[in-house]
């Protein structure tokens, strides 16, 4: 089990959130929806290539604004890479 877990707040798109990055990933999983009061996800936990995440679809109630990056290595040339032709949602620009 890993010892640090990203834990990030998206505004009531918790589980689009999650959808979208486990999109990019073949080795990507969502891993358990807590369902909150309204239809939406209270909390999505997933991981991207073994590493866990868990997103909050609660208001950011602290006010701070939201950042978040993710450093993927990446090559045109690698199969087993990030960019592949055939995923839309990951663009190699320059290249």
């Amino acid at each position: 089990m890993q010892k640090i877990t990203p834990f990030l707040w998206f505004d009531g798109k918790a589980e689009e959130a999650a959808k979208f990055y486990t999109s990019i990933f073949s080795n990507s999983k969502i891993t358990g929806v807590t369902p909150g009061p309204n239809g939406t996800a209270m909390s999505v936990t997933f991981q991207l290539e073994g590493q866990d995440f868990q997103f909050v679809g609660a208001p950011n109630r602290f006010g701070i604004p939201a950042f978040f990056e993710l450093h993927v290595w990446a090559w045109r040339d690698n199969p087993n890479g990030a960019y592949v032709d055939w995923n839309n949602n990951v663009s190699c620009e320059g290249q």
